[in-house]
């Protein structure tokens, strides 16, 4: 079994560590509870932020996306 978080972001450089390391909390708390192991993965969808937001994603381990258009909906 996979889990895929995905997580449109723009300009989110004040939060995307913080809300990836919720999600990285989360996964070790369920895993910790079952006996069958799953694999996860975190993707962030980088909505062309104009910020840092996909510099800091990649180093808290999401694998980032890019689209360019902004439109969350896109994202």
């Amino acid at each position: 079994m996979r889990i895929s978080f995905v997580i449109p972001a723009f300009n989110e450089a004040n939060w995307i560590e913080a809300c990836i390391g919720h999600i990285d909390a989360a996964v070790t708390d369920c895993r910790s509870m079952r006996a069958a192991p799953f694999a996860t993965e975190i993707i962030v969808v980088d909505n062309n932020s104009s910020d840092n937001t996909a510099e800091l994603a990649e180093a808290a381990g999401a694998q980032v996306v890019f689209e360019p258009v902004n439109q969350i909906s896109r994202a």
